[in-house]
């Protein structure tokens, strides 16, 4: 556990100085840029300054490879950690894991169902939520934890990724580790969250939803780019088994083709996120498309 973002995947991490990102054990952390958008290089620990500024001139590609036997390799976004309160004993619980507009609709959701079931997001951490798929993959059993460590086994769990792979201009080489990645990243790791989910134990008798990601209503050729990676979803979903909601479609067919560049009476709605001063938006999502979904599974 790092400070109370979360958990590194490297056996033995060393945490770098931003927080937000750490290195493997015998290695220290050259960092480039700052807060979530950090770049942490992972160098030899008994790297020189001029190493260090040698490495920090040339960040190599994410994702690392092990032993590939490239000098440096790149650091990785700490895991987040899993919902903070302790589930119901008398209500069914949901959990919601997804990206910032989950995390936007998530409380609208929960107080909808507020005498049906009680609904928590994950990651507990707020920034981009569960990020690209890469992330995804790395820090799915972090997700479906409490922050102690203890397995969840939530009735129903939500899950949503894609954004984070389909906003191109957020991946100009190199990735920014727990914060985007290319889209042809996309499908195989979401492929290994779907088979991280299905085989956890905690989660036997959990029923799943795969929620198709929201428009990028105000940019053509983004939404275009989403819209490959949520025909890609659907086909994985249908594989595995695992029913869909269509947030995509919901949205589109309320605020018109793309591009818009208002819905809900405030320019700027889902592009990608509801900025309604009011939330307009995430509440008629929420009533209209997300809980009866939810609803339908309890």
């Amino acid at each position: 556990m790092l400070g109370t973002w979360g958990c590194c995947p490297f056996p033995n991490a060393v945490q770098c100085d931003s927080g937000y990102t750490c290195c493997p054990e015998g290695t220290k952390c050259a960092n480039k840029g700052g807060g979530y958008n950090v770049v942490s290089t992972c160098v030899s620990a008994s790297a020189t300054d001029a190493q260090v500024t040698a490495a920090l001139a040339d960040v190599p590609q994410y994702p690392y490879v092990v032993g590939s036997g490239a000098p440096n390799i790149t650091g990785d976004e700490v895991c987040k950690t899993g919902p903070p309160l302790p589930y119901s004993t008398t209500q069914p619980n949901i959990l919601i894991i997804g990206d910032s507009v989950s995390i936007g609709y998530t409380p609208h959701v929960a107080s909808i169902m507020a005498d049906k079931a009680f609904v928590q997001h994950s990651p507990w951490g707020g920034d981009g939520g569960a990020e690209e798929t890469l992330y995804g993959a790395r820090c799915i059993e972090n997700l479906i934890r409490a922050p102690d460590g203890t397995p969840l086994a939530p009735e129903v769990l939500m899950f949503n990724w894609g954004l984070h792979n389909s906003l191109a201009g957020n991946c100009t080489p190199p990735c920014v580790p727990g914060q985007s990645g290319p889209p042809a990243e996309y499908a195989p790791y979401l492929k290994k969250i779907v088979a991280s989910l299905q085989s956890a134990p905690a989660l036997a008798k959990t029923k799943l939803l795969f929620g198709i990601t929201t428009p990028m209503l105000c940019v053509a050729k983004t939404d275009a780019l989403q819209s490959t990676l949520n025909k890609q979803a659907v086909a994985i979903m249908a594989a595995a088994g695992i029913p869909t909601v269509d947030l995509y479609a919901a949205i589109v067919g309320k605020c018109g083709p793309v591009p818009q560049h208002s819905c809900f009476g405030t320019a700027g709605d889902f592009c990608p996120h509801d900025i309604s001063k009011t939330g307009a938006g995430y509440t008629w999502l929420a009533n209209s498309t997300i809980v009866p979904a939810l609803a339908k599974l309890l």
